[in-house]
């Protein structure tokens, strides 16, 4: 096949924000990133495989009316807002219709698709700075981004992406850092700004408990900590009818700690040593003593007789975003579990994960939608299931 592909007209967005076309012949097409439904684009082929092509657009012929100019510079270069392209209310609209046709076609084979709920939608507050922690390429003491599908760096005066006190602090930031890439965070409440080379206290409030964590800088913490909150308390509600609560991948507490201030006793289990001593810290400074926070390596060695010595009534899951791989199989032995928040950051990986439980007596209940991500076809997936035959008394 050569180079250049006849003209394509994109049928719909799939996971990861790729479009899908077909040739003449019935064979698809799948357009990189940066394409919208219903357009007609010339493209070029990147692999020739067995069953599909992969392709860039190089052209669009026929834009979407929903299409609009990105509003960032450096958007040509850059692909870490890609759904710039559309206004923040037409892009949450796509973004569950991307979801809707992934869950069908993950879970049609373990469910009757009739059964899923509907999907609801939380919008971020913020469409554009909104991120209080992000990464930054240094070179010659100056901040750069990693240009699109290269190796090569382009220096980076702004980001709309990050909150503007930080973005307007990278300047500042790589003046003290060394070549290579960086994590740098602004604390949500008082704007302290910090990079991993010298990562400082960083404080995240939780108005709705009358709480405050503190992390080192350089710790994982939600990006977006305005709809973070909105996360938080819909988790706190999906098992606030629970006393003993088991939370994987608890990371620092995000959900932990919180639900201890309601007063419901938690297990709390993360791979990160770090963030496992920052829970710690931060349960003991706040008086806390009805959570334990334990360091294990989750994706190889959960301590599954420890979790179900603790006996929970529910469960919270936060996996990355590689999913948590065959762990529906340990669930299914947990006898006093009867209810689940499962958190997602990759729908298509939790779905392989979620499968497994639907036909043994789970079902899925709730599905929310958190556009965590403006500008990207990142989202955050709430998935609330219940088993459907609770243990006997």
């Amino acid at each position: 096949m050569k180079n250049q592909l006849p003209d394509l007209t994109i049928e719909k967005i799939m996971w990861r924000g790729r479009g899908l076309a077909r040739l003449e012949s019935g064979k698809a097409v799948i357009v990189e990133p940066g394409v919208l439904p219903g357009e007609v684009i010339k493209a070029e082929v990147i692999k020739d495989k067995k069953d599909f092509v992969q392709a860039r657009a190089t052209e669009i012929i026929t834009p979407s009316v929903l299409r609009r100019p990105h509003p960032c510079p450096y958007a040509v270069h850059c692909g870490g807002c890609r759904m710039g392209i559309l206004p923040a209310s037409k892009a949450l609209e796509l973004k569950k219709n991307i979801l809707e046709d992934t869950l069908i076609r993950s879970l049609r084979r373990c469910m009757d698709i009739a059964a899923l709920p509907s999907i609801r939608t939380i919008a971020s507050p913020h469409g554009w700075r909104y991120r209080y922690r992000g990464q930054i390429h240094v070179r010659d003491h100056q901040p750069h981004f990693q240009q699109l599908e290269s190796n090569d760096l382009v220096r980076l005066k702004d980001c709309r992406l990050l909150v503007r006190p930080l973005a307007q602090a990278l300047t500042a930031l790589s003046a003290e850092l060394p070549d290579g890439r960086f994590t740098v965070a602004a604390s949500p409440k008082d704007l302290t700004i910090c990079s991993e080379q010298e990562p400082k206290i960083i404080t995240l409030p939780f108005p709705e408990y009358n709480m405050e964590l503190t992390l080192p800088g350089d710790s994982f913490f939600q990006a977006n900590w305005e709809l973070n909150q909105t996360l938080v308390h819909l988790v706190v509600q999906a098992v606030s009818e629970h006393e003993r609560i088991a939370d994987l991948y608890a990371g620092a507490g995000n959900f932990s700690l919180p639900l201890a201030v309601c007063g419901k006793t938690l297990l709390a289990m993360e791979s990160a040593p770090k963030a496992v001593a920052s829970g710690k810290k931060n349960a003991q400074r706040l008086g806390i003593t009805n959570v334990s926070f334990q360091a294990h390596d989750l994706s190889k060695n959960m301590p599954w007789e420890s979790i179900k010595a603790f006996g929970p009534t529910a469960l919270i899951l936060d996996p990355p975003r590689c999913g948590a791989k065959n762990i529906a199989t340990k669930i299914l032995n947990l006898p006093t579990l009867t209810t689940m928040a499962w958190v997602s950051c990759d729908v298509v990986n939790t779905c392989r994960d979620i499968a497994p439980l639907l036909q043994p007596g789970w079902a899925i209940q709730q599905i929310t939608l958190l556009d965590m991500f403006p500008q990207t076809w990142h989202m955050e997936t709430v998935f609330i299931l219940h088993k459907k035959y609770p243990p006997m008394p």
